[in-house]
């Protein structure tokens, strides 16, 4: 493969290839932060949703991993993946140009949020699963958690932007027509996408007699007997679940029970992401100094008081604060442990295995999302959004207890290149 390496001394900023790579992360999730803003009012004030309806609102976006994760990627092992990812980033687009379409025609309803929703997490699903497996073609083994931080601060100042952007834009333009900025990102991602010149690594073929299935069913085997990768998903799931559960009626708590605005849902939502661009600058010398079961053990154990402050604040401006505070934690130590993890997952997989490693991980870890959704939307229905948010805190604690019990607790350096690999016993062949 030629392309143009980063060399231990060289910075990831001047690789042109990796600084395309995630200037087109950062442009889709500004486009993003500003739909995470206006999807929920549109949902919430325009549209007067129930929380079940929220809800399945919610579903409808985190269906798709289940659903799509392990054909997305074998697709990502047998085809260049930089293709898969502008296909995918331009239907994305499109789906979401049909809300203010709709919403100018007057036909704007839930069912089309559902459908929207659906469409554009689909595509979602194959862009991401292209797109984080491609890094290891960009870069060495041994500078992927680097990669990983440097793409991670740019995608969570990006995402601050967003949410920014997204509140001022919405009290101006109406909730609907801002989508409109998310459509116009999803092109110029795109743009940036077909802008990476190094050339792809060809992808091994596989044999006539081998399907998609085959292919599918090796990848799952052998992320479940992966002895580094199938605790990290395991831990991934829980934390991937309980953060589903509070996500799912955090919009509705803040924007009904403390009756925040649009520039306040906003303003917390881009102070968090804020707390990612710490936490992604951080990671790296943090795993250096400490080693990465430390990191990701501080991280989890943090996680759970994060959520304190949403239980306990009422209305008002000291309340805001607090939630701002305590989401800019969050996430930072969210992103610190997920950096970390997705890093050493990348490290110690095989190249001919790294799409369908990543789709597993995605079918495994996002598909709890879904029924989480459903979950959390039927206890806000029966015992109240609070209960619901005290219930999705409480199990943030899981995660961190789960890696405290695996052998990951023990691993005080990062690999950096994958071990041979023994075919576990029944694998096909």
């Amino acid at each position: 493969m030629s392309r143009a390496p980063a060399g231990d001394d060289d910075s990831l900023w001047r690789h042109r290839d990796f600084t395309r790579y995630f200037s087109a992360a950062a442009v889709d999730l500004v486009g993003s932060g500003v739909s995470s803003v206006a999807l929920p009012l549109i949902a919430v004030v325009s549209l007067h949703a129930s929380v079940w309806q929220v809800a399945l609102l919610t579903f409808a976006e985190r269906l798709p991993p289940l659903l799509f994760s392990l054909p997305a990627g074998a697709l990502a092992d047998r085809h260049r993946k930089r293709p898969t990812m502008i296909a995918a980033t331009l239907v994305a687009g499109v789906a979401l140009a049909v809300v203010p379409l709709a919403d100018a025609s007057g036909h704007l309803s839930l069912e089309v949020l559902y459908a929207v929703a659906l469409i554009s997490s689909t595509a979602t699903v194959f862009d991401s699963t292209a797109r984080v497996s491609y890094l290891p073609s960009l870069l060495p083994r041994h500078r992927l958690l680097e990669g990983n931080a440097k793409a991670g601060a740019v995608s969570s100042l990006a995402d601050s932007a967003g949410a920014q952007l997204g509140g001022a834009v919405v009290a101006v333009l109406g909730a609907a027509r801002s989508v409109f900025l998310d459509v116009a990102s999803y092109l110029v991602c795109a743009l940036l996408l077909g802008s990476i010149r190094a050339p792809e690594p060809t992808p091994t073929r596989p044999a006539q007699t081998t399907t998609m299935r085959r292919e599918i069913t090796e990848g799952v085997r052998y992320v479940l007997h992966h002895p580094t990768i199938r605790p990290l998903l395991l831990v991934g799931t829980a934390f991937t679940g309980a953060f589903a559960i509070l996500t799912t009626v955090w919009s509705v708590y803040l924007l009904r029970e403390l009756h925040y605005t649009a520039t306040v849902l906003g303003t917390l939502l881009s102070v968090a992401a804020l707390g990612g661009v710490v936490g992604a600058l951080a990671v790296s010398r943090l795993v250096a100094r400490f080693g990465p079961a430390r990191v990701m053990l501080s991280a989890l154990a943090v996680l759970p008081f994060t959520e304190v402050p949403v239980l306990l604040v009422g209305p008002g401006r000291v309340g805001q604060v607090a939630i701002a505070v305590s989401m800019f934690v969050q996430l930072g130590a969210a992103t610190a442990q997920g950096s970390t993890q997705r890093s050493i997952r990348q490290a110690v997989c095989e190249p001919g295995m790294q799409g369908r490693m990543l789709a597993t991980g995605q079918w495994i870890t996002y598909g709890t999302r879904p029924l989480a959704a459903l979950l959390a939307g039927a206890c806000g229905t029966w015992i109240g959004v609070w209960n619901t948010l005290a219930i999705g805190a409480a199990l943030l604690s899981l995660p961190f207890l789960l890696l405290l019990t695996s052998s990951i607790r023990t691993m005080h350096q990062a690999p950096t290149a994958p071990p041979l690999r023994t075919r576990p016993e029944g694998e096909l062949a």
